[in-house]
């Protein structure tokens, strides 16, 4: 009797063990959060969410996450990645500045990823230089500056808020295992200045003039890549009528594998689990 009354104790004391586990330990990490506030391109988002859910194993959640929701910071618990996309930086700057920022450093610290894309790379550098001395200039210190350097742009052609003159078929060429060169959707990305200097940042992409485009850096516990080129955009997404964007749609047709390659790739590199 005695021994099946240690027995049953023993049943009970795992069973309860396993339920405060699962109460109050630490939640599983498989949420991807995408930016969405001011400042945020509408096609950017859609390319993102679109590109995302297609390319992310089954078990990860596509949720959008807005600045308010940043700075009071649960999201961090559940997140696999956190995504800034294109658009203007400026009101990511004034939404996130302060509490949104030290959130999103703090996550990443502990062993979080980010993703920045255009506008969002620009953001997670620690200096933007954007159509220095034209009537678009942007230029200044970035508090968020995972990126140590400059971000420049735009590298391939003027960028115009009003239409898409300065969209371009990018070629890249990447420095990863799986893929060595691709074809992407450009629109008013910049490069990163003097990548060498900085011993955590590796550039793993490059536009065909061997600026880098597409930069891995590891941040404490955590890991980041930003890009300057639009490896999100899906060629089936573009309007065929622009009159800027039907003639480079046949390239980024025709890359499009080795574009999801290199979105698997990067998405790896920011731990997101494959097997």
């Amino acid at each position: 009797m005695k021994a099946k009354f240690y027995y049953i104790l023993i049943v009970i004391v795992i069973t309860i063990s396993r339920f405060v586990s699962l109460a109050f330990g630490a939640q599983e990490k498989n949420i991807v959060y995408i930016y969405q506030d001011e400042g945020v391109s509408d096609e950017s988002l859609l390319h993102t969410i679109s590109t995302l859910k297609t390319i992310l194993p089954s078990s990860y959640i596509v949720n959008k996450i807005n600045a308010k929701e940043v700075k009071f910071g649960q999201w961090a618990k559940n997140a696999a990645l956190f995504v800034m996309p294109g658009g203007a930086d400026l009101p990511y700057v004034k939404k996130l500045n302060g509490k949104g920022n030290r959130n999103i450093k703090n996550y990443v610290s502990n062993g979080g990823s980010y993703l920045g894309i255009c506008a969002g790379a620009y953001y997670a550098s620690a200096y933007v230089e954007f159509d220095q001395g034209g009537e678009l200039e942007v230029v200044g210190y970035r508090e968020l500056a995972f990126f140590p350097g400059k971000s420049i742009g735009s590298v391939l052609a003027k960028y115009s808020y009003k239409n898409n003159s300065g969209s371009r078929a990018s070629k890249l060429h990447i420095t990863l295992d799986n893929v060595k060169e691709t074809v992407t959707y450009y629109n008013g990305g910049g490069y990163f200045a003097d990548v060498n200097k900085y011993p955590n940042v590796t550039a793993i992409g490059y536009y065909e003039n061997n600026l880098p485009s597409i930069i891995y850096i590891t941040y404490e516990k955590g890991n980041i890549v930003l890009s300057g080129a639009h490896f999100e955009y899906t060629p089936s997404l573009l309007d065929a009528n622009d009159p800027y964007l039907k003639d480079i749609l046949p390239a980024l047709e025709y890359h499009n594998t080795s574009r999801s390659l290199l979105t698997i790739e990067i998405l790896k590199k920011l731990g997101i689990n494959y097997d």
